[in-house]
C-alpha cells in the first residue's frame, strides 16, 4: 500500500524549500521517522500547530522515493501545557532529544513510544523532582535499547552489598563494589542513598516517579549519573543536558568531573 496511518509524538521540524518541513517523529508501529511535510510553512496551510514538537498526532503518510509525504495531521493530544511552561518545556525538550538519540532511521524499539508518551502526559501535571523525572527517563530508555544498568551487586565478583565504597562502571555496564574498584578511576563514586534510588528509579513508572521527592543535591547527583551514562553508551552529546545543567540553581549546581 502506498498510504498508510500511525500514531506519532512530534519530535524535530527543520526548513526544507521555500514552503516545506522535514518533520522528526516517534511513530508507534514505524519507530523513528522524518517525513516531508509540503506547505506547512504557507499561511493557508491545512496543518496549523499539528506538527509542532510534542504534539501527539495521528498522521497519514504516502510513501515517497527518499522521504515519506505526511498528507493529513488529526490532533491526539497537543501538549500544550508544555509550551506554557518554561521549565516544563525545557525537559520536554530533554525527553524528545534522548528519545531521537537511540534510535536510527526507522528502527522501531518496542515500547520506547509508550514510555515517551506517557511521561510527556506526566511532565504536563505535577512533577514534584524535575531532575529524577528525567533521570529516570533517560536510565529506563538505555535500559530499553539494552543497556540497562546492572545495580544488584558487583558485576565482577557477584557481592550483593554494595552499601560502602560503590562505583558505576560505565563501560561494564553496572555497579562495581569498593574491593574490586579501590579507587575512582574508571568509575563513578555512588553512595548508599543514590544507589538505592536509582534503582527505585528504574523499578517504578514514571507516574510514580513523578511523585517522588529527595533533596536538591542528591536529585542533582543521580542527574549527572544520568546524564553520563545515557551519552557514554548512546555515543552521541546531548545538547539538552548542558542546557539543564546551566538551569539548576547555583546552590545544587556542579559540573561533571
Amino acid at each position: 500500500m502506498r498510504s498508510y496511518k500511525d500514531q506519532a509524538i512530534i519530535i524535530r521540524s527543520h526548513k526544507l524549500g521555500e514552503s516545506d518541513r522535514i518533520i522528526t517523529m516517534l511513530t508507534s508501529e514505524h519507530g523513528l521517522k522524518r517525513g516531508v511535510a509540503k506547505g506547512v510553512r504557507k499561511t493557508t496551510s491545512k496543518f496549523g500547530g499539528r506538527l509542532e514538537p510534542f504534539v501527539h498526532a495521528s498522521i497519514l503518510f504516502h510513501r515517497g522515493r527518499n522521504l515519506d509525504i505526511i498528507t493529513q495531521a488529526e490532533v491526539i493530544n497537543p501538549h500544550q501545557a508544555l509550551r506554557e511552561d518554561f521549565r516544563k518545556y525545557l525537559y520536554g525538550e530533554a525527553l524528545l532529544e534522548i528519545t531521537m538519540k537511540s534510535l536510527q532511521q526507522d528502527q522501531q524499539i518496542p515500547r520506547l513510544f509508550e514510555a515517551l508518551s506517557i511521561s510527556l502526559e506526566c511532565l504536563e501535571q505535577e512533577v514534584k523532582s524535575y531532575e529524577l523525572f528525567l533521570s529516570a527517563y533517560e536510565l529506563k530508555v538505555c535500559g530499553l535499547i539494552g543497556y540497562r544498568p546492572h545495580l544488584d551487586q558487583c558485576i565482577r565478583c557477584g557481592k550483593s552489598e554494595l552499601t560502602k565504597g560503590a562505583f558505576l562502571h560505565l563501560e561494564g555496564g553496572g555497579v562495581i563494589c569498593g574491593h574490586c574498584q579501590p579507587s575512582s578511576s574508571g568509575g563513578i563514586a555512588i553512595d548508599e542513598q543514590i544507589l538505592r534510588l536509582t534503582r527505585l528509579l528504574l523499578l517504578s513508572s514514571m507516574e510514580e516517579v513523578a511523585s517522588l521527592e529527595t533533596p536538591p543535591a542528591r536529585a542533582r547527583d543521580i542527574l549527572l549519573l544520568s546524564f553520563a551514562y545515557s551519552e557514554f553508551y548512546l555515543e552521541k552529546p546531548i545538547q539538552s543536558h548542558k542546557v539543564i545543567l546551566g538551569q539548576l540553581p547555583p546552590s545544587i549546581r556542579k559540573t561533571p568531573e
